[in-house]
């Protein structure tokens, strides 16, 4: 009896160990269970992305470089009988700069120039040319509108300005050649006067005209 009660109870006392040992086992396995399923949630993909966000100004802008002032003198004649001699009275100092982005629904852009204020003297015509660009920027470069007579309304001397740049100072962009001119009209000599001397204001404007 005494044996049998010893085996009976080492079977016993195997049982609850093994049986303790497979709970630890199963709740071990388990614990991993969760750990890789949440390490697999956590991981990476093999490529992400992210926004870029894009801005570009409309721009249209220009100065005028070289001088500020330009002086036009008619030369007094020589001998009698001679006409005073309008050829001397040009000047080319000024270039026009300008900064141009454009876009679809405005797609090009012009350089007006008016006389704002006081009047050319009585009998003659400011005239004024601008020349092609002098190539030292990079873009749709404007084109002259050839020689116009300046007056006091807006008149295009350089058109088809795109998306563009002159560079900035003296030859660069469009040359401006100024000449002071007797009126051909029948009897503007006659309206000439010594006492006209005047100063006047050129004003130039890019716009989507």
């Amino acid at each position: 009896m005494l044996f049998e009660v010893t085996t009976t109870t080492n079977y016993f006392g195997h049982y609850l160990r093994l049986l303790f040992i497979m709970k630890r086992k199963l709740f071990a396995l388990a614990t991993l269970g969760v750990v890789f399923a949440f390490n697999a949630n956590a991981q990476d993909d093999a490529d992400d992305a992210h926004t870029v966000a894009i801005s570009i100004p409309e721009v249209a802008i220009l100065d005028l470089e070289g001088t500020t002032a330009v002086s036009l003198s008619v030369d007094a004649p020589t001998e009698a009988g001679e006409a005073v001699d309008f050829s001397g009275a040009t000047n080319n100092a000024i270039w026009v700069n300008y900064s141009s982005i454009v876009g679809t629904s405005e797609t090009s852009r012009t350089v007006a120039a008016k006389i704002s204020n006081n009047a050319v003297p009585s009998g003659m015509l400011l005239k004024v040319t601008a020349g092609a660009d002098a190539g030292n920027g990079d873009g749709t470069m404007g084109s002259s509108a050839g020689q116009i007579t300046l007056s006091a309304t807006d008149q295009t001397v350089i058109s088809g300005i795109g998306s563009a740049y002159t560079a900035d100072g003296a030859s660069n962009g469009h040359n401006l050649t100024y000449a002071l001119e007797l009126d051909p009209t029948a009897g503007s000599y006659a309206q000439i006067d010594f006492d006209e001397d005047v100063t006047l204001t050129i004003t130039y404007t890019i716009s989507n005209l």
